[in-house]
């Protein structure tokens, strides 16, 4: 369910939660959930943006900034952190600084699926503390995020959509290896030229061996229903092996063959799209998904890549619009461990029946060892990151 952050219900439910968080604890806090609720019944006009915790003149207090629906008057609630009590009330004239920050926020505010409380929770999760100091608002590498702060100055930006931590990487991180699209360009013109034209692209991924850097693009006979992977080295295709898809593949695939017809961006298209949003990105990985809720079947294109900030998200392009007016976003990335062939973040039987449903054959996106069979070793690759349930 979508929570509208400036809308939150100012009920006898929120006095509730209130007096249940002083309550709750040694000492007594209202929290952040509870401040989050009473700067927005202290501005029920404006939308809260930033939150945080402080000392002023002794006294531990939270401070919100809220901003009406122009961003042009900032108001700053004051509360006691003991009691929730409104210390004072400011309302300013947003710097210009302020107000087109404001404003971009604003304007993508229904991406928002969580609040401040969800933020918190997630943040806390992934980094094993407690001590929030602030929460605000933030526009991160093109994603509407909450930026988590600690009071020993650690930062987890967090998705207001999905939850996941946005990774932030150092010069000498272990990351993604990626390949520029420079490279992964003329790797797809390389595989379908020489594959031929009944074969089209519906992903790729960059590789990097020790005889060097590689791009496998996986391509779809549409005819047949065969799978198929080139692995290009710079613009020469080295091999090529056609396969049979099993298990969860043959279904993606009945996807893929029912969408064709209203696909109008290629995978070239969707990695120049990326490109344009993040010039010097590097791309790892390109996956065309197809998506059916209610509202009908979609598709879309996911590159998985690598800003020039170091940065790590996942973008998603829509395959059925070409040009400037396909939707965009992007998320925080979703990686999935070695044997989750079916990509639902778990390792369990579904995926053991996958893998023994191909065993002995070629299938390269299950031979995860790339010795050019699914075998034993692959087995054991699965069995190693088995999920207890």
């Amino acid at each position: 369910m979508k929570i509208r952050p400036s809308t939150l219900s100012t009920s006898l439910a929120s006095a509730a939660l209130i007096s249940s968080l002083t309550t709750s604890i040694a000492f007594a806090d209202v929290g952040f959930p509870g401040a989050v609720i009473l700067c927005r019944e202290a501005v029920p006009n404006s939308t809260l943006l930033s939150i945080e915790t402080r000392i002023r003149n002794g006294v531990w207090v939270y401070e919100g900034d809220l901003f009406d629906t122009s961003a042009t008057l900032k108001s700053t609630p004051r509360l006691n952190a003991a009691t929730g009590a409104l210390i004072r009330l400011d309302n300013d004239a947003a710097d210009a600084d302020e107000t087109a920050e404001a404003q971009a926020i604003l304007s993508r505010l229904g991406d928002a699926q969580l609040d401040f409380a969800d933020a918190i929770g997630f943040a806390n999760g992934a980094s094993n503390q407690f001590d929030v100091e602030r929460v605000k608002f933030e526009i991160e590498a093109g994603i509407l995020a909450f930026r988590v702060e600690y009071m020993d100055g650690a930062t987890f930006d967090i998705d207001s959509a999905t939850g996941g931590v946005i990774p932030h990487h150092g010069a000498g991180d272990d990351i993604e290896e990626t390949l520029p699209s420079t490279v992964v360009l003329p790797a797809i013109a390389a595989a379908e030229s020489n594959v031929g034209g009944v074969w089209t692209t519906i992903g790729l991924e960059t590789e990097f061996e020790a005889n060097g850097n590689t791009v496998e693009v996986l391509m779809l006979n549409p005819k047949s229903g065969l799978l198929g992977q080139a692995t290009v080295s710079g613009e020469t295709v080295t091999s090529f092996v056609e396969f049979a898809p099993a298990g969860n593949q043959a279904a993606r695939v009945a996807e893929v063959v029912g969408m064709l017809g209203s696909i109008a961006l290629d995978a070239s298209g969707a990695v120049a799209a990326a490109e344009g949003a993040y010039p010097g990105a590097g791309i790892n990985e390109v996956e065309l998904e197809i998506e059916t809720e209610k509202s009908g079947t979609t598709a879309f294109w996911k590159i998985s890549l690598v800003t020039v900030d170091l940065i790590e998200i996942d973008y998603f392009v829509d395959a059925i619009v070409a040009g400037s007016n396909g939707l965009r976003f992007a998320t925080a990335p979703v990686n999935f461990v070695a044997g989750d062939f079916n990509r639902d973040r778990v390792v369990n039987a579904v995926d053991l029946a996958d893998l023994l449903s191909t065993f002995g054959a070629v299938n390269p996106p299950m031979d995860l060892n790339g010795s050019g069979t699914v075998d034993a070793a692959d087995l054991a690759a699965v069995l190693s990151n088995w999920t207890q349930n």
